[in-house]
């Protein structure tokens, strides 16, 4: 089925340029983190040990050859995808608008985007040798609780993280990712398989979405940190229910999926195509 195509979209100088640049470089970046986290996990599913999260996979990274440049690369990768999404959710390039539809998929713009400044920050802090400590979920949502309504700010956030995990699972079902995609330049193998890495990353990525929102809401309740999750706890979540060796495969494998999908992503977005 193919989409209409908003020709206005991706053309404002927002779009141009600088961010063009550094947004592509973003894709392949998060291509990178996703398929490491992937890849993780389903090495503790097949063989124990813990999951993975953001942090996990990027400290892989600095731990390879040259892993210092890789870090530094990865994270300005995640800074510039993250200032693509702000610019997203700030400017509306989209011109999603802002009934409820098209705000809903700003905030959930602007939400990729912070989760993507704080693990290039991860990066950059790993590259440059500094102690990132292992529970970043748990500290920022244990200094925003000591903050006044810091609960209600928490459980807030978890319905945010909720709505963007619902975003994922209805993009997934209805094939909204392929209106920002070239397609014409598609061939047909190479269609069917972005469609199948979009389609099961997206889902992946919400089922640790909605894992990750419900702990939040879970936390504010009970106004303890400690009941909040990032996602290799979300992932050990998964882990620890029933068939959960089984489904922690399948969400791995997603997760994986969803990387390649960011590979694509830098040859077939509207974004690094200047003339679509």
């Amino acid at each position: 089925m193919e989409f209409p195509v908003r020709r206005e979209m991706f053309t404002r100088p927002e779009n141009n340029g600088w961010v063009r640049t550094l947004a592509r470089f973003g894709f392949a970046a998060k291509g990178v983190v996703y398929v490491l986290i992937g890849a993780l996990s389903l090495q503790a599913a097949f063989s124990g040990g813990g999951t993975a999260g953001g942090r996990e996979a990027v400290g892989l990274l600095g731990e390879q050859p040259f892993g210092q440049a890789l870090l530094f690369l990865v994270g300005i990768g995640l800074l510039g995808y993250a200032l693509w999404r702000e610019v997203l959710a700030l400017k509306d390039p989209g011109h999603v608008g802002n009934d409820a539809k098209g705000a809903a998929e700003r905030v959930g713009w602007a939400v990729s985007g912070v989760i993507s400044a704080g693990l290039a920050l991860t990066a950059f802090q790993l590259a440059l040798g500094q102690d990132t400590g292992g529970d970043g979920s748990r500290t920022w949502v244990g200094k925003v609780m000591e903050q006044p309504f810091g609960g209600v700010l928490v459980g807030i956030a978890g319905l945010v993280v909720i709505g963007v995990a619902v975003q994922q699972l209805r993009k997934a079902m209805k094939s909204r990712f392929a209106r920002d995609l070239s397609t014409e330049g598609m061939s047909p193998p190479e269609r069917t398989w972005v469609f199948r890495m979009a389609r099961v990353g997206l889902v992946s990525r919400g089922v640790v979405f909605g894992i990750i929102g419900a702990a939040l809401i879970k936390a504010a309740l009970a106004h303890d940190p400690g009941e909040s999750k990032g996602v290799r706890e979300a992932l050990s979540t998964v882990a620890d229910s029933p068939f959960g060796t089984a489904l922690l495969v399948l969400v791995a494998a997603g997760l994986c999926a969803y990387g390649v999908y960011m590979f694509f992503c830098t040859k077939y977005s509207k974004l690094a195509h200047p003339a679509a």
